[in-house]
């Protein structure tokens, strides 16, 4: 009888605590709640933009274009329009308005005869920007496939060296020792199983570091074209070369893409071609809104880990290419025709 006493009050115990920190817990004020820092809201104007690539002497209607809303803080510096009644009837002065380009009015005139001052490439230019021509070839150009109004990102990839701080000069330094015969190329001590102290040195040129990235984005081409090398020497028509007297250079056509950018990204473009990056362009859709867009640098490292891509074993064989083709001439291939049905 007395062991179930015991038992009730125990019970009657934990109740009157469970009630006790229940109530408390009820009680309790809530801590501060972890908020979502909010985004700044953009402020934006709508302003009026190309809906299509204008060419100059198209008379501007509603179907051309089109209103967008622009951040207040990006509007373009040499004017704008709001009102479609402001630009409705109105010629296009310039070669091109890229589709998605604001319209400014040193684009548009009262009359399709009016031309202003300057190049034709300048008065297509947006008021703060900059046309930069760069050197191009088949491959980074797409093919050739470019367009003036497409829009382009530009890529650059580098191979990146290592330096001695004091020469500026790639590693891995040359030594001589006075006195002794120890020329050659630096290299370090290494110890051999049988524990013999050895000096080990490269066996080859020390390979770069490869590295790729995204640079300018979303630009726009203005033109497409060659300019002129000197590369071969030639005489005048008609004419032997005076002793002396250096032969005139035949020009030799190099393509080149010019773009519109900002006067900082034209500094960048012009730093790429001088410190002799491999330039390609990467063209955009006609459709795509999205300015830039945030990119991963690659490198070897990178594509390795990204696919998984696992090194083969050390092996103690390999295999190359033969140094001739052993069918080459005993193999020959024709077109034929279709036998008839």
């Amino acid at each position: 009888m007395g062991n179930r006493r015991v038992l009730v009050l125990v019970g009657l115990v934990v109740i009157a605590l469970a009630a006790l920190l229940a109530v408390y817990f009820l009680r309790r004020p809530a801590g501060p709640s972890a908020e979502a820092t909010p985004t700044p809201e953009v402020q934006t104007l709508n302003i009026l933009v190309a809906a299509n690539n204008l060419t100059r002497r198209m008379q501007i209607s509603d179907a051309y274009v089109m209103s967008q809303p622009w951040p207040i803080d990006q509007l373009p510096p040499g004017g704008y329009f709001t009102d479609l009644a402001d630009v409705v009837g109105l010629w296009v002065q310039v070669d091109l308005i890229p589709q998605g380009t604001p319209l400014a009015p040193s684009m548009l005139a009262q009359t399709p005869g009016t031309v202003g001052p300057g190049s034709d490439i300048s008065r297509n230019l947006l008021p703060g920007y900059r046309a930069y021509a760069i050197p191009m070839d088949l491959l980074g150009a797409v093919a050739w496939t470019i367009q003036p109004g497409d829009r382009v990102d530009v890529l650059a990839s580098w191979e990146i060296v290592n330096l001695d701080e004091d020469f500026q000069s790639t590693l891995p330094n040359q030594f001589t020792c006075i006195g002794a015969d120890c020329s050659g190329t630096y290299g370090r001590l290494e110890l051999l199983p049988n524990g013999q102290p050895v000096m080990v040195f490269p066996s080859a040129a020390a390979r770069n570091r490869y590295v790729a990235q995204t640079t300018i984005q979303n630009v726009v081409v203005m033109g497409i074209g060659t300019f002129q090398t000197p590369e071969t020497t030639t005489t005048r028509e008609g004419e032997a070369p005076t002793t002396g007297e250096q032969a005139p250079t035949q020009p030799a056509a190099a393509q080149a893409v010019i773009l519109m950018v900002t006067p900082q990204d034209a500094l960048v473009l012009k730093a790429l071609v001088e410190l002799k990056a491999n330039i390609d362009l990467a063209l955009r859709s006609s459709d795509e809104t999205a300015g830039e867009i945030a990119t991963d640098p690659v490198s070897a490292d990178y594509i390795l880990n990204r696919y998984g891509i696992i090194p083969p074993p050390l092996l103690p064989y390999g295999v190359e290419a033969p140094g001739t083709n052993p069918l080459e001439g005993q193999v020959q291939t024709a077109a034929t025709t279709r036998p008839a049905e």
